[in-house]
């Protein structure tokens, strides 16, 4: 991967976009990175098409994830961010703080990972993913009106 820095912008090459340039106040730093990639620490969110974006590791041009803001898709969807993690990400302010989860493509469905979302502070660009205690959430919840769609077709 090649990274440069020019002008508070970082570029960074990706297998799926190629060559980007990134602000580089838009890089979220995630600590302790996200499980099964602890050694990638910094990401940046890509649009793709409303209300699905790319959550692409900045030092490795192969790692992305597709993910989305659950609320609009499960309605009934909550979830409590405990002290601790409120501490970690130092959120002051809950309304500076956006909730993703990450979306997988499994038996022909496209599905929501509710069981782990990922918290940002999007003020202070720091963010992690936790996984709830929560027995109504799993980690494949099908996305229902991707897959209606995909029934009909």
């Amino acid at each position: 991967m090649t990274l440069k820095r020019g002008g508070g912008t970082v570029k960074i090459s990706t297998t799926r976009f190629g060559e980007i340039d990134i602000e580089e106040n838009k890089i979220i730093s995630f600590p302790m990175g996200i499980p099964g990639f602890p050694h990638l620490k910094r990401y940046v969110l890509l649009d793709y098409k409303d209300p699905i974006k790319w959550l692409h590791a900045v030092d490795d041009p192969d790692t992305a994830f597709i993910v989305t803001e659950p609320f609009g898709l499960f309605p009934d969807y909550s979830l409590t961010v405990e002290d601790d993690v409120e501490e970690f990400l130092e959120i002051k302010d809950l309304a500076d703080t956006a909730i993703l989860v990450i979306l997988n493509v499994a038996d022909n469905r496209l599905n929501a990972n509710l069981k782990a979302p990922i918290i940002v502070n999007s003020s202070k660009l720091k963010a992690t993913q936790i996984i709830l205690e929560d027995d109504r959430y799993s980690f494949r919840v099908p996305v229902p009106a991707f897959s209606k769609e995909a029934e009909k077709a």
